[in-house]
């Protein structure tokens, strides 16, 4: 019989799934809503569905848009989780979204600028989602489990975009055409729902069976210490390593299947098959990399903070090195393709090293913490893909060079998180921490 904390992880794996769904999905869809200009394929779409003329500037608002508003929520709903629940709290980040996806088909038919403020909003709730899920897995895990669940919550993302990659052409070539994806995202939603309704609880009880000294001797906490969170390097070194690499991750995750449109001419299904697999590479590295970790400091004499360390080096430099070769591959589509699957699988190592530490350095404040060092790191979700169409509607050169550019920055960016994350980073459980326990 499977235990209730893992029942709960696993629904937390499905949510973030979802989330990711939804986000991937419109990175698909986005391609057949568009009159494309720059795109050589031949394919001819039995689909019925209108497109829109929206330039590169314009596309890159919409798929930002998710992160207008989510990129200060994870703060906010960590500073009150203890109030109200990491389960209600959650129910909010998915219940909401799944309406509001459902809307999307017709607010695009009405206004590019009613498209974006509907996804803004779905961006909104969605921001509820991690900051419940780590106040729960404190409450549920043990320290040394930890790392487990948290990584189910990064295979849950790569699973959901590379399941949505993978069927989201499928449903774009129909006669109904793009907004069938958004009916099926929206629709897949309402099974979680139920689960959670049915299944979770805000922490162990008798009910539950399950024995877990986390669930003893809960105190009363005292404020939040938000001037010594915001001038703690442990945090600083998380937000900084979060900014590097979220803007790499969300410019791959939007802007991929338009760059395989656009310099490859790789038709939507094809594409979606090798975003997919692309995605399912990051899946397996974000699942393995834990496990990896937990051998190392059990077979050798590593240190934590040493495999940290080699975890998150993997993680950001791989990305980077890949990226920056990509330059010199433009002609070869399938060492292209591999570079981009490496870049990925490599990405997903960063689950056994920034990841986990915030519970290791503020176990007393993880919700507050891990909302706090998303903030700038969320906002890469905006700024990626804006940065990147507008770089793209420029005139700095043709559409290999400008692509080319992208992949520049994004290394350079990979580069110096890495650097910020050795020199402040730390596993170290702070003093601030242990004062306001």
């Amino acid at each position: 019989m499977i235990s209730r904390k893992w029942i709960i992880s696993m629904l937390g794996t499905y949510a973030c799934a979802i989330m990711y769904a939804q986000r991937t999905g419109m990175s698909v869809a986005i391609v057949r809503m568009v009159n494309s200009t720059i795109s050589s394929s031949n394919h001819t779409s039995v689909s019925r569905a209108p497109k829109f003329n929206w330039n590169e500037t314009v596309q890159g608002l919409i798929l930002g848009s998710t992160f207008f508003f989510y990129w200060i929520v994870p703060t906010l709903v960590g500073s009150v989780t203890n109030r109200f629940g990491g389960k209600r709290l959650a129910f909010v980040g998915i219940f909401f979204p799944c309406i509001l996806t459902a809307l999307i088909p017709t607010a695009a038919k009405t206004d590019a600028n009613l498209f974006i403020l509907v996804q803004s909003l779905n961006g909104l709730f969605q921001g509820f989602i991690y900051p419940s899920l780590f106040h729960l897995y404190v409450k549920w895990f043990e320290p040394d489990e930890r790392s487990k669940a948290n990584s189910g919550i990064q295979f849950g993302q790569s699973i959901g975009g590379a399941l949505m990659s993978l069927i989201g052409g499928y449903l774009c070539e129909t006669v109904t055409g793009w907004p069938l994806l958004y009916y099926f995202m929206s629709l897949v939603h309402i099974p979680w729902i139920i689960l959670w309704v049915w299944l979770a609880s805000d922490q162990p009880t008798l009910k539950a069976k399950i024995n877990n000294s986390n669930s003893k001797n809960q105190s009363i906490r005292s404020k939040t210490p938000w001037l010594s969170i915001f001038t703690s390097s442990a945090v600083w070194a998380s937000i900084l390593s979060k900014i590097s690499c979220s803007y790499g991750f969300y410019m791959m995750l939007s802007k991929l299947p338009a760059y395989l449109d656009s310099v490859h001419s790789i038709d939507i299904v094809q594409n979606g098959t090798i975003n997919g697999a692309i995605l399912m590479s990051y899946g397996i590295s974000c699942l393995i990399a834990p496990y990896l970790s937990v051998f190392l400091l059990k077979r050798t004499n590593l240190q934590l903070w040493t495999v940290r360390k080699i975890f998150q080096g993997i993680a950001m430099l791989a990305p980077a090195i890949c990226l920056a070769s990509i330059t010199f591959t433009s002609d070869n589509v399938i060492l292209s393709i591999t570079l981009l699957i490496v870049a990925m699988f490599g990405y997903g190592f960063f689950t056994a090293g920034e990841w986990t530490m915030i519970s290791e350095y503020a176990p007393n404040n993880v919700g507050t913490v891990s909302g706090a060092a998303h903030i700038l790191g969320l906002i890469m979700g905006f700024l990626a893909p804006y940065i990147v169409g507008i770089i793209l509607d420029s005139n700095l050169g043709d559409l290999q060079f400008k692509w080319n550019l992208n992949f520049y920055i994004t290394s350079v960016l990979y580069l110096l998180g890495y650097l910020a994350f050795l020199i402040l980073g730390t596993v170290r459980q702070q003093q601030w921490d242990f004062d306001s326990k």
